[in-house]
């Protein structure tokens, strides 16, 4: 059953929703230096970011090339990250947001306001994400930060601890938290906020299943409410605020079997929330209602609040969120009326799409994992780069001390012609340290290849182990396909299965390649065309490659998202290309041409859909293919003749070594 609550409801009133004065921002913006006019730009909210950034988009891309091309100006890079993954987060591309600023702050973030503004964002893309355990770690370390900001910096926090305790279903926690959180801010006299406070530990106490505790604090916020003065402008929504604080009280009643008190309190939450235009709210007290006449036995009220809820579902409620409970409450109506086919049919329903919800949150964490994959990554490149340095550092040293007894040599030589009567003397011991010394270097030498052959037998492992990883990952993939009944379903799983085996290509090739961080690009397509193809059942379809012999190698951040990109267009040809299984050609070449890498997917199929337009969002695989062109900058041409012809026009200097 689903409870209803008001605490982001409680937020947007009270706090507001501050919206940019557009003109004045233009205005300030076309009077500003360079760097203003990055400031300017880094301070505006996602939302509103959104909205201007059409008209600002050519000089802020200008300024963003100087930058990164002229300018050791840390500060000003962070910036462009913020604005970056602003424009993300109004896309709502989360992750892509979480990866920027992760970034962000390990290469750019110089100060303390830094840090809080990159965290700021990075726990807001968790939340909508819905990974509250990174929300929470990220609130920590922004409250450990918050002491030491400037006072002149503004920080958006988002959402309070106790909130997101409540999100990780930490009720207990969340309500000593609430409280903390009331009483440090010495509002007491604040009617709203202490509604909102007795309210949020209501809804708490609720979840809970402690109704006593519950009902006692709902009591305790109409009576607050009920006591407080307002104009006659604000009266529609205390109105509103008085019946879903009413609502809430009326859950606590059903859940203590008092149907009869409940059911007034929620019709008038239903028709001050439709007045107000709360949609979510009048749903929950549709829901509840139905709850109550299916208790009483009444099937024609229950049925008449079904088709309320119906309604808003059809009209206003679009998230997964309320189709999932609605879907599981109309399986119960039908299970009361003894109607156990209806029944099961919306049962059936509820278990695929709550099955949806959670693969798309496992992709999500997919997306996590392999965010904080690249940044361990670039953390042990920085690392491999330092020990290249030492080693280098360690050659020069060992080459002085070779000049230095060449020099002692002929020294040494001198003072032999010079000085005939001392030469057994000296020449003796110059010759045993020497030797001494030698032995050292021998030492050192014998100690710095073991350490280099483990690091080597070490790297080699760990890719081989990610390699298996994802290996098992795709196993599990294989047998939820196998027993998958639902086409659309067991297609999505293939795909992702594909996607993931040209990932683990890369780690397998890297580990049985006697470099570890390159491999050769001709070699790597040969194998993936090859694993793509035996991935699909036999068919009149023929693959042909003709890969140019081009001697170079290519690194796993450039090889992984072309490995992608080859996998989703050919997929794309064998699904897509040839329907009705006919007999077709698929041809990929590999060529290079002036400073460019062509890469070339032509099949002789049906082609693309005649509405088919490039750049716009078609697919989620089209989605991903551009996503991952613009990560290797390459240019992605589409060709519609005589089949789909796909040609991707890569520099050379992005992914060859």
């Amino acid at each position: 059953m689903k409870i209803k609550h008001i605490l982001i409801f409680l937020f947007l009133s009270f706090s507001g929703i501050a919206q940019i004065d557009t003109e004045k921002f233009y205005s300030d913006f076309s009077k500003s230096d360079i760097k203003n006019k990055v400031i300017l730009t880094a301070a505006v909210s996602f939302q509103d970011l959104k909205m201007i950034y059409p008209e600002i988009r050519d000089s802020l891309e200008k300024i963003k090339k100087l930058v990164y091309t002229r300018s050791q100006s840390k500060e000003a890079k962070f910036l462009f990250n913020i604005i970056d993954a602003n424009l993300e987060l109004g896309n709502q591309n989360y992750a892509r947001a979480v990866y920027i600023i992760q970034t962000g702050l390990q290469n750019h973030a110089s100060n303390i306001n830094d840090s809080l503004k990159g965290y700021s964002i990075l726990k807001f893309a968790f939340i909508k994400i819905r990974n509250f355990i990174k929300a929470y770690e990220i609130n920590s370390k922004m409250e450990m930060l918050r002491p030491r900001k400037s006072s002149s910096v503004n920080i958006d926090f988002g959402m309070k601890k106790s909130a997101l305790y409540a999100a990780l279903n930490f009720y207990n926690e969340a309500i000593k938290e609430r409280r903390n959180e009331f009483y440090n801010k010495n509002i007491a006299q604040d009617t709203d906020a202490l509604t909102g406070l007795y309210n949020d530990i209501g809804v708490y106490f609720n979840r809970l299943k402690n109704s006593d505790s519950a009902e006692v604090c709902f009591l305790r916020a109409k009576e607050v409410l009920n006591s407080k003065k307002y104009s006659e402008d604000r009266k529609t929504y205390y109105d509103f605020f008085k019946a879903l604080v009413g609502g809430n009280l009326g859950l606590s009643y059903f859940n203590k079997g008092l149907i009869a008190k409940a059911i007034p309190l929620l019709r008038e939450d239903i028709y001050y929330s439709l007045k107000y235009n709360d949609y979510g709210s009048a749903f929950n007290s549709y829901n509840l209602m139905v709850e109550c006449y299916i208790k009483n036995n009444n099937n024609i009220f229950a049925k008449k609040y079904l088709d309320s809820a119906q309604n808003l579902i059809d009209t206003h409620l679009k998230d997964f969120g309320p189709r999932l409970n609605f879907l599981l409450l109309k399986s119960n109506f039908f299970k009361a009326q003894k109607d156990f086919a209806k029944s099961n049919l919306f049962l059936n329903q509820y278990l695929h799409l709550k099955d949806s919800i959670s693969m798309i949150e496992k992709e999500q964490n997919l997306l996590n994992t392999e965010i904080a994959f690249k940044i361990e990554q670039k953390e042990s490149e920085l690392a491999e780069k330092d020990q290249i340095l030492e080693l280098k550092n360690l050659e020069d040293a060992r080459n002085k001390t070779s000049r230095a007894y060449l020099l002692a040599g002929v020294l040494l030589l001198s003072a032999v012609v010079i000085l005939l009567m001392l030469r057994n003397y000296f020449s003796k011991k110059r010759e045993l340290d020497l030797n001494h010394t030698n032995e050292k270097i021998k030492l050192q030498n014998a100690q710095i290849e073991q350490s280099l052959k483990e690091k080597e037998i070490l790297i080699k492992e760990i890719h081989h182990r990610v390699k298996n990883n994802l290996q098992i990952i795709t196993s599990m993939l294989s047998l939820q396909i196998s027993k998958e009944e639902n086409k659309e379903t067991g297609s999505v799983l293939h795909d992702a299965k594909q996607r993931i085996n040209a990932i683990a290509l890369t780690h397998q090739m890297l580990y049985q390649n006697s470099n570890l961080s390159q491999i050769p690009i001709d070699e790597y397509i040969e194998n993936l065309v090859r694993q793509i193809e035996s991935s699909f059942p036999p068919s009149d379809i023929k693959l042909i490659t003709e890969l140019n012999s081009i001697k170079k190698k290519i690194n796993i951040d450039n090889a992984v998202p072309l490995g992608l990109l080859i996998n989703e267009l050919l997929t794309n040809a064998f699904k897509h290309a040839f329907p009705g299984n006919e007999k077709g050609i698929v041809k990929i070449t590999l060529n290079e041409n002036g400073s460019n890498c062509i890469i070339r997917i032509k099949d002789n199929g049906i082609g693309l859909p005649q509405d088919f337009k490039t750049g716009e969002k078609n697919s989620m695989g089209m989605d991903l293919i551009n996503i991952l062109a613009d990560q290797i900058d390459a240019k992605l041409f589409i060709e519609n003749k005589n089949g789909s012809d796909f040609i991707l026009e890569i520099p050379k200097e992005k992914i060859y070594l």
